[in-house]
Formats: structure tokens, C-alpha cells, sequence
């Protein structure tokens, strides 16, 4: 009985010292809240959801070899690796004027330590000024992004447009017209956070002292 004793004393001196260490640990666990919407975006633990303020410079084919894409939207983190969400993308090709603005939906992949890899897809219901909706109509828009941190991010946005196509020519001199499927993947970085808000604002100054320049003139 004397042994037995012996034996069981140092059991119970060892479960009570862990006792209240466990109890610490779930404490510090359960006092651990998540902050319920982030500007620096974090997966879970540290933000439940975070907002996207994206821009983006892209190398696309066409009359104008640099396009621009601001997308801003909002995602949340439906577990410590995954994040959905939505936003509204406006792309940019100045020469010559084409302008799309759409919806987008969103799936992101976190990498630790810092990076991640999202995909979206989306649709343009505005197309460029004075066109016809033929441009728009039944357009697709895609994203592929890796990401190294949260403000820096090499894309691609694979598009595919229903655009007329005129033709002119013949013993008449007539033209015609066809629609055509038109597709393309313009390759290219992004910034967000900081770096994206200030450069979406300064490419909006920028825009509207070119707007007033050719105003005026």
C-alpha cells in the first residue's frame, strides 16, 4: 500500500501542475477574437475579413500595348487557408478609348508565411463610351494572381469579348458587319493596400487633368 502511494503522489503533483496550464492555453485561445474586417489583408486568425484596393498596369495586345485595372472589392476568410469574396473591376485601355466596368467573384488560397494565389471571374456591364452593347454582351473576364505579401502581385487577365467585326470591299464598296468571339490574356502586376489606394487616387487626378487638358484646348 506504501509503495502504491509512493507511486501515485508524483502522477498527482504532474495533473495538477497541467491543470491550469491547459486552462491558460484555452484562455489565451478563447480571448484570441479575430478583427472583424482588416485593411492590411490576413487570413484567420488575425482578420475574419479584409478589403481589396487594388491597381493594376497589364501588357495587352491591340493599338495600345499598356492597360490599367482598378478592382476594389471585399473578401472574407472562411477558414485560416480560404478566402471568398466580390468586386467591381474598370479596366482601361487608352488608345484607343476602351473602358469595361463588371462585377467579379473571388476565391483566394493563402501561402504562408505571407502569400497567396486567387482566382476571380467577371462579367462587364458597361462597356467602352459610344459603343453598342455588342462589346459587352456575353463577355467574360478572368484573374490569376500570386501574390508574395499583401501590397505586391503578378497577374494575368484572360478575356473573352463578342465584338463586331466590319468588313468592306466588293464590286459595290459595301461594308458588313459580323460578331465575332475575340479572346486575349494581357500579362501584368498589381498593387493593393497602401500602394493600391494611392495609385488608384493619383491615376484618378491623373485622368481628370488630362480630361480638363483636352477640354480646354
Amino acid at each position: 500500500m506504501r509503495r502504491l502511494t509512493l507511486f501515485c503522489i508524483p502522477l498527482v503533483l504532474a495533473w495538477s501542475e497541467m491543470l491550469p496550464a491547459q486552462a491558460a492555453r484555452d484562455s489565451s485561445a478563447a480571448g484570441q477574437r479575430p478583427t472583424p474586417l482588416c485593411y492590411r489583408a490576413r487570413p484567420k486568425p488575425a482578420c475574419s475579413a479584409f478589403i481589396l484596393t487594388n491597381f493594376g498596369g497589364y501588357v495587352v495586345t491591340g493599338d495600345f500595348p499598356v492597360g490599367v485595372v482598378v478592382d476594389w472589392g471585399w473578401m472574407a476568410n472562411v477558414s485560416t487557408r480560404d478566402a471568398i469574396g466580390t468586386s467591381v473591376f474598370a479596366s482601361f485601355d487608352p488608345s484607343p478609348l476602351r473602358f469595361r466596368l463588371g462585377p467579379a467573384v473571388r476565391y483566394r488560397r493563402w501561402l504562408p508565411p505571407s502569400g497567396s494565389f486567387e482566382v476571380a471571374v467577371g462579367a462587364p456591364l458597361v462597356g467602352p463610351l459610344g459603343s453598342t452593347n455588342d462589346d459587352v454582351r456575353g463577355a467574360v473576364f478572368g484573374l490569376v494572381k500570386w501574390s508574395p505579401n499583401e501590397w505586391f502581385a503578378v497577374a494575368a487577365r484572360p478575356e473573352l469579348v463578342h465584338r463586331p467585326v466590319f468588313f468592306c470591299g466588293g464590286p459595290t464598296n459595301t461594308c458588313t458587319s459580323e460578331v465575332q468571339w475575340r479572346g486575349r490574356v494581357p500579362l501584368g502586376v498589381e498593387f493593393g493596400w497602401v500602394p493600391g489606394l494611392a495609385l488608384t487616387v493619383g491615376g484618378g487626378v491623373a485622368l481628370l487633368a488630362l480630361a480638363s487638358l483636352f477640354r480646354f484646348e
